[in-house]
């Protein structure tokens, strides 16, 4: 689905002149107390993000375009036209039309503080409590927290987890963000200070836009207005009649349009029409009124605004009970920014559209009985039922929506509505459902009369259970026999689609069925058993917390002090400048990929001759532009990769080529004309699977001891298997360079984590010299390796580009297109066989671990993948072999700690399989099978010798395993088993699941050893240069900042070794000559060896300061002083380093982690309720950011394995989860209710930089514990369906994986067990 808005300041494909543009009426809005007025040209596409952009207040960010991440945040005030009152809320810019905000008043990140007036509490709060990392989501956090505190007088800690819902952020984990802003009170925002007030533009204090502000109708009424540019008009009419008029005057054969909030956008682009009616301003359609028969609502009143009037009538007034049903669930509706800007009558508008479309909206209101109003242009109106308005072309009839009534119901009459969707909050629903039924409570729960039952997510057509409805009506809920005939009605009658985008129509029937179970059970209360009664009711997440515990360490300050990284406040500001945000260079370019429709064809022919001729398209570049040589891998890679195919696309949604345009408007039309044409066509090969039906490509095995002896001295052997999907990086910034060619060669400006692979791989491509390339890195939006080596696909292909038409190009991939071009991380296959003695000792292991790297295999990590499966455990006897698959899908490539967490989480599935066979203790056979102290580790020397080969020196002999002196895992189970109170919770768990038929809960703790394998060779630059005048200290180092908090890390270091306050040093950008031939930042690398390098340098450059100022008897001199002294004398105050051969040693890092979950077995829904992580830190540099990359990793490793899963066209290859609307990572009420996070105290790292350990990566393998908790939930379900073997659970546990494993039957739905 091609989601994003081709717009831009795009002036439409004729671009025509603004000569030929009538326009009645100016747009003018007022962003940050200053008024702009709005181009006459622009069309009606444009989004208010668009023009924020174009007015340089580049601190919106944009991630999605589909109203999904949250990163577009800012906060609109406008008048109610209706009532005059003054409405201020959160809302995304990326959906609001900019010709819709006339008069409105708009406040961005930048009006809220800055560096030099001074910060708002929010941006400091933030800040302070380490609640940003890359920073990408930071400003619109920040805006979401302030829309909050200016649209209500105040707030509770629950609804400030509830007013989140729409705003992702991939790196912290959300407890800090969350933690920041419940800390925040209405006294803290009334003693903020603002830069500049929305109403007056002055420096204010107080929350003037708090208060309903009424606006004087006089000054404010609205007036009728006409926008017409290139043939494309926009109507805002300011009253029905005027509505009448323009519905009444349009020709035959006009296309027109409903305008409001436009926030249908999100999920459906709907194309260019002739006409666009905005009808926000039309007092009528924004009444709310209380009416004898009902509450109405006109057809503007957003979604936000009936729910605050349904809370308000469901507390006071008599018939209203239900509409506390209507707001629960419709806080579930997209998200608080969404619901703020759309209406609830375009909500059912595009489910009139889109008949697919699984409204929420519609199926609830179909079920409490609302009444809809609409009008025809000759102003006759008409009253009609859900389900006769969907039978209406309101279209074609030119009718339009005025109002609904919600009615009052009566106190027998039981009403419910349902939701199941992939994640907590702001995603779609599989299923949903909204039930009402009269009951005779007294006669055995007989239904009075014929229920209504309704449905959505099922197919286009189906809303109504007739058949059901039937089943039931007038008979008694509690016969068992009435019950299961109802459930046979229903699978008679539902018959779900088969989409690759929806779970499996077999899981929605199921879920049909449950839900209208759980109806019944609500109805009938304690009149069905005890242990059935819990399935009547959701899950309902409590409010969440979170502990952290680390050593203050205050004796090495500002080493090991815990302070919020040194970019914090800058990034909540909006003031952090990332690769997309960067101001436009002269005569800027943008560029855009032309990719594959096909994903296994030969290309006959590319066309590029109709884009070429279209207005403002200055190049095509294709594979005949490469003057060097195509491949984007440099260095010693083995396998080469292309930039463009020659003569076959493997996937779809390769780049072919770029066009090159003066706008990026313009781009996306070029790139629909551009004409390339296949043949040869063969069936894409999409899973591991598949792919094995031809020979794998196998790499050498880890062998150690005689597997076959081990199986034939055991007493019990097992065989299994396991897979585990693939994961898209979901770093908010999308993949994005600018290439400015110079008169010494080229000037790049990447988003790469390997500045000089980037410079490297240019340089090939191009066919000219590294020394004419200049890569600049100041920090990224996020990374998690999707840009080491894939980033070069957009970096290569805007420098050929930039060589071609000798003008800047800056290509930024839209997120549908990161997510199609950009690999992923690999899916994986383990198979396995294990052999233990009676007691559960291991006695050998053989596996194969099979990847799928996609069509090419430059990033496999399978190799090393096998290295790490023994983890913290012991077994004499192994053989695992690693083995490599080719699929029609994008390069898979390298995501947060590769192969390292599928060689753990592969071992820890082997141990919960020999538990469950040997009835054992899944925690005390990991205790017989811990790694003594001393043992070995076997060591990747395959990947080693890649990466030393990659940084320009051979390893030619490395040793066959490391020694582990101390395996601290023991002590560290002790440790979380007294501070979680495992024992306790394993009982309450166990007591829990014996009472519970349809809720179930597990408890899991998992150790592990996650191996830190540092290459003989990761070269990282660094240069310290003191200031002579003032001893302020710059530091430039290789590694990049991409919100892991290197930069903070290398600071405190630097400070810590040169004796000065931490305030002195300041780190600068990365870049290829100051900070040559420096190696990747990833595998947890980066900060660990750019804080040797930088300490190293330090050391040598205090080493001589201090010499000077022995030798210059400045005794009791200050540090500037002594600096200045020095350099006077002649002493060099700068100094480089380089780590050398073997100077950072591997280790391994030790954690534990201690997870419960509770599952609802009808849905398969789930929350984790409690996760406690004690993670070996060594001695923390910095334990803020320490911490904070724990809890990110971990709730990226949650999503992972329950709720993240590509999904593919099988028919054509293409990727189906290209968006926020199929794609959902977790969000912030996701995460673990109770989340706590504890640095082990005291451990010291004796081979460690400053005698830390690296924190980036390992905690994400610890949250297989939700996994190994699950299995334990749903192994108690299907006990109770009477199975109790092994079962294989493969991962993703998406609700529908769940829902399956848990054998759920329609005859087991009973009221009396």
């Amino acid at each position: 689905m091609e989601y994003l808005l081709r717009t831009f300041f795009y002036r439409d494909e004729q671009q025509a002149s603004t000569e030929n543009n009538a326009m009645a009426e100016t747009v003018k809005l007022t962003i940050n107390g200053q008024q702009y007025e709005v181009d006459p040209a622009t069309p009606p596409s444009t989004r208010l993000v668009d023009f924020l952009h174009e007015k340089h207040l580049s601190g919106t960010h944009v991630t999605c375009y589909q109203g999904g991440c949250g990163a577009c945040t800012v906060v609109a005030s406008f008048a109610d036209p209706d009532t005059g009152t003054k409405n201020t809320h959160s809302i995304n810019s990326c959906l609001a039309p900019l010709l819709g905000c006339n008069d409105w008043e708009i406040t961005t990140v930048e009006g809220l503080g800055n560096r030099h007036d001074g910060y708002h509490v929010i941006q400091e709060r933030l800040a302070e409590y380490s609640g940003t990392q890359c920073g990408y989501c930071s400003p619109g956090m920040v805006m979401n927290m302030y829309g909050l505190t200016q649209s209500n007088s105040s707030w509770s800690p629950s609804e400030v987890e509830q007013h989140l819902d729409g705003n992702l952020c991939r790196c912290t984990g959300y407890r800090p963000i969350l933690d920041a802003f419940k800390s925040i009170t209405v006294q803290d925002i009334e003693d903020s200070h603002v830069v500049r007030c929305p109403n007056t533009g002055q420096a204010c204090r107080g929350r003037c836009a708090a208060e309903k502000v009424k606006v004087p109708l006089s000054n404010k009424k609205p007036v009728t207005t006409q926008v017409q540019a290139n043939g494309v008009v926009w109507h805002q009419p300011a009253s029905l009649q005027d509505l009448y008029g323009i519905l009444a005057g349009l020709t035959e054969g006009t296309s027109y349009r409903f305008v409001c909030g436009d926030t249908a956008q999100a999920v459906y682009y709907s194309g260019s029409f002739d006409v666009y009616i905005y009808t926000r301003h039309i007092p009528e359609l924004s009444r709310v009124a209380q009416a004898e028969d009902g509450v109405v609502f006109g057809a503007n009143v957003s979604i936000s605004r009936v729910m605050e009037e349904l809370e308000t009538v469901s507390e006071g007034r008599s018939g209203y009970d239900y509409a506390k049903e209507l707001v629960k669930n419709w806080h579930r509706v997209a998200s608080t920014s969404v619901r703020n800007l759309g209406s609830w009558a375009g909500n059912l508008g595009m489910k009139l559209t889109h008949r697919e479309f699984p409204s929420d909206i519609f199926i609830n209101l179909l079920g409490a009985g609302a009444v809809i109003t609409t009008a025809l242009p000759n102003g006759s109106t008409s009253t009609h039922t859900l389900e006769e308005l969907l039978e209406l072309d309101l279209q074609k009839e030119r009718r339009v929506i005025l109002e609904m009534r919600l009615p009052p119901m009566a106190d027998n009459v039981k009403f419910r509505v349902f939701k199941v969707m992939g994640r907590t909050t702001n995603t779609h629903a599989f299923v949903n459902a909204a039930m009402t039924f009269n009951v005779d409570e007294a006669s055995a729960h007989t239904v009075i009369g014929k229920p209504l039952i309704v449905y959505g997510g099922i197919n286009p057509t189906f809303v109504r259970a007739s058949a059901t409805e039937a089943a039931l009506e007038g008979k008694s809920l509690e016969d068992e026999g009435v019950l299961q005939a109802a459930m046979q009605a229903l699978a008679n009658e539902v018959k779900p689609d088969n989409l690759p985008q929806d779970p499996a129509p077999e899981y929605r029937l199921s879920v049909a069925q449950t839900l209208l179970y759980k109806m019944v059970l609500g109805i009938v209360g304690d009149a069905a058993a005890a242990t059935v009664t819990s399935g009547a009711t959701d899950l309902e997440r409590p409010l969440s917390s979170g502990q952290q515990t680390y050593d203050q360490n205050t004796e090495t300050w500002p080493l090991g002090k815990p302070i919020p990284k040194l970019e914090a406040r800058m990034q909540c500001a909006g003031e952090a400048e990332y690769v997309n945000t960067m101001a436009a260079a002269s005569e800027e370019l943008f560029g855009m990929f032309v990719t594959a429709t096909q994903a296994n064809a030969h290309i006959a022919s590319v066309d590029p001759s109709a884009a070429l001729a279209m207005p403002d398209v200055v190049a095509f570049v294709g594979v005949d532009d490469i003057k060097g040589v195509n491949n984007i891998m440099a260095f010693a890679w083995p396998t080469p990769q292309p930039l463009f195919p020659k003569d076959r696309v493997s996937y779809y949604g390769q780049p072919i080529g770029l066009v090159v345009t003066k706008n990026r408007g313009a781009a996306y039309g070029a790139r629909e004309a551009v004409k390339v044409t296949y043949d040869d066509i063969q069936p894409p090969v999409l899973t591991i699977e598949e792919a094995l039906q031809k020979p794998p490509i196998k790499d050498d095995p880890f062998v150690q001891g005689d597997v076959q002896a081990g199986f034939a001295a055991s007493t019990h052997i097992f065989e299994g298997a396991m897979s585990r999907d693939g994961q898209y990086h979901f770093h908010m910034e999308s993949q994005s360079c600018l290439v400015v060619p110079t008169d010494i060669g080229m000037d790049v400006y990447a988003s790469t984590q390997w500045a000089s692979e980037t410079q490297r791989a240019i340089g090939q491509v191009l066919g000219i010299a590294d020394n004419t390339i200049n890569v600049t890195v100041k920090r990224l939006g996020g990374a998690f390796g999707a840009k080491i080596d894939q980033c070069n696909i957009v970096t290569t292909a805007a420098a050929v580009a930039a060589q071609k038409v000798r003008k800047p190009v800056r290509v930024a991939l839209d997120l549908d297109a990161n997510m199609t071009i950009i690999g992923w991380r690999e899916p994986y296959l383990c198979t396995y066989k294990v052999g233990v003695d009676d007691a559960g000792v291991l006695q050998a292991i053989q596996a194969t671990l099979t990847c799928d790297s996609g069509y090419v295999a430059v990033d496999s990590s399978s190799s090393g993948a096998v290295m790490v499966m023994p983890s913290c455990y012991s077994c004499p006897n192994w053989e695992v072999t690693p083995q490599v698959v080719l699929t029609n899908t994008a390069c898979n490539t390298w995501c947060r700690t590769p192969g390292t967490v599928e060689g753990i989480i592969f071992m820890e599935n082997i141990l919960e399989h020999v538990a469950e066979e040997l009835s054992m203790d899944p925690l005390e056979l990991r205790r017989k099978n811990l790694m003594p102290d001393g043992g070995t580790r076997p060591l990747n020397k395959g990947m080693i010798r890649l990466r030393s080969l990659i940084a320009g020196r051979e390893a030619k002999w490395l040793p066959d395993s490391l020694t582990v002196p101390r395996n601290l895992i023991s002590g560290m189970i002790d440790q979380i088993l007294t501070s979680a109170d495992v024992e306790h919770r394993k009982q309450l768990v166990a007591e829990f699941n014996q009472k519970n038929l349809w809720k179930k809960r597990g408890l899991s703790v998992m150790p592990m050893l996650w191996p830190y394998a540092v290459p003989m060779k990761a070269p990282f630059n660094a240069m310290v240069s003191v200031n002579a005048r003032d001893g302020t200290v710059v530091v430039s180092h290789g590694g990049t900042e991409l919100g892991q908090g290197i930069n903070t890390k290398v600071a405190q270091c630097a400070a810590y070794e040169l004796g000065i306050p931490l305030d002195m040093v300041a780190v600068r950008p990365s870049n290829t000559h100051v900070n040559a031939n420096s190696d990747v930042t990833g595998g947890s690398q980066g900060s660990d060896v750019a804080c040797f390098s930088v300490s190293q340098a330090c050391k040598k450059l205090r080493s001589r300061l201090d010499a000077a100022k022995e030798d210059l008897g400045l005794t009791d001199a200050s540090w500037p002083e002594i600096v200045l002294a020095a350099f006077n004398k002649g002493v060099d105050i700068c100094e480089r380093y380089v780590n050398g051969w073997d100077e950072v040693k591997p280790y391994p890092v030790f954690g534990v982690a201690c997870t419960e979950v509770e599952l609802d077995v009808l849905t398969g829904q789930f929350l984790v309720l409690r996760t406690d992580i004690l993670e070996d830190a060594g001695k923390s540099i910095s334990p803020l950011v320490d911490v904070g990359q724990v809890e990110g990793a971990y709730v990226m490793g949650q999503g992972l394995f329950t709720v993240e899963k590509p999904l593919f066209d099988s028919a054509t290859g293409r990727k189906v989860t290209d968006g926020t609307w199929y794609y959902t990572p977790p969000a912030a009420q996701d995460i673990p209710v109770d989340f706590r996070v504890s640095l082990l105290h005291d451990a010291p790292n004796p081979v460690g930089v400053q005698s830390s350990k690296v924190t980036g990566e390992p905690a994400l393998c610890l949250a297989f514990a939700v996994v190994m908790a699950l299995r334990q939930a749903v192994a108690s379900a299907r006990r109770d369906a009477g199975v109790t073997s092994w079962f294989q659970m493969d991962t993703p546990l998406t609700v529908d994986n769940l829902q399956r494993l848990c054998l759920v039957e329609s005859s087991r739905l009973v009221v009396n067990v």
